[in-house]
């Protein structure tokens, strides 16, 4: 009888290894999903259901959402969805078309063009600021080259800023990399800081980890911090700032102030929530 009960006990503490790692395996899935509703909603633009807003979802941003669905499948248990006989033909057909079968004007057409912010540094070199979680994306991984310098506020939503160091150009000089701090702490949810921290990087040390949202890298190794001064960028930009009533910060989303067009919770907060009800569980 001691026997049974021993292996009965070695039999549940197996069992316990096995949930414990499907319970986390859960939570990874659930994190994904989260992260792709929340991709969803800055495609859609706002929650507003009138056809004008319809016809303004960004459609490559969903195809990214699409391929980050199909590509984590295996923990999430996603499929693609299939409408009437018809369904699988849509999508043979979406995706010859989005490997150029379709009609090569159209995409064009439907491809919407970066929206970065253009600015110059002291010494002339040029620095791109993303507006959008899009513009991020592109910043890091189509407009970077191997010298140029990669920066972003530290510990906070903000916009990514390129500081452009091309073959045959001027190295930057302490105050174009002071220029382009102050522009990625302005650009940020610490703009109202006297001073914030801003994380700089080679462009070879950004990557995209596997199944990460629109706009979220990974920097494999940092350069030196650099305090970024809000209030020392030009009078021109607080003034663009103030008349649009808010920015898009790198979640995607319109900001008011320090709080979302559509009190769309942050993912840092979601997290948190995510923890408690595990904990209370």
């Amino acid at each position: 009888e001691a026997d049974a009960l021993f292996a009965t006990a070695r039999k549940m503490k197996r069992g316990s290894a096995v949930i414990e790692g499907l319970m986390e395996d859960s939570a990874e899935a659930e994190q994904l999903l989260r992260d792709a509703m929340m991709d969803l909603d800055a495609a859609a633009g706002s929650d507003s259901e009138d056809d004008d807003d319809i016809a303004k979802i960004d459609e490559g941003m969903l195809v990214l959402i699409q391929e980050r669905l199909e590509r984590t499948s295996s923990k999430t248990g996603f499929k693609m969805p299939s409408v009437g006989d018809g369904g699988s033909h849509n999508k043979q057909r979406v995706r010859q078309q989005q490997q150029g079968g379709g009609n090569s004007s159209q995409r064009k057409r439907r491809r919407r063009e970066p929206t970065y912010r253009h600015l110059t540094s002291p010494s002339g070199l040029k620095v791109l600021v993303g507006r959008n979680r899009r513009d991020n994306e592109a910043i890091c991984f189509q407009e970077a080259r191997q010298d140029d310098v990669w920066m972003h506020a530290r510990g906070c939503p903000g916009a990514h800023v390129l500081l452009c160091v091309r073959r045959g150009s001027a190295k930057p000089t302490s105050e174009d990399l002071q220029f382009a701090a102050n522009l990625a702490a302005f650009y940020s949810d610490a703009r109202t800081e006297r001073r914030a921290a801003v994380t700089t990087a080679d462009c070879k040390h950004i990557q995209k980890p596997r199944g990460a949202p629109l706009g979220a890298v990974k920097v494999r190794q940092e350069g030196p911090t650099l305090l970024g001064r809000p209030e020392d960028v030009a009078e021109e930009l607080k003034a663009a700032r103030e008349e649009s009533g808010g920015a898009w910060d790198e979640q995607g989303y319109r900001k008011l102030g320090t709080r979302s067009k559509n009190k769309k919770r942050s993912a840092a907060v979601e997290k948190q929530n995510q923890a408690k009800r595990r904990a209370e569980k």
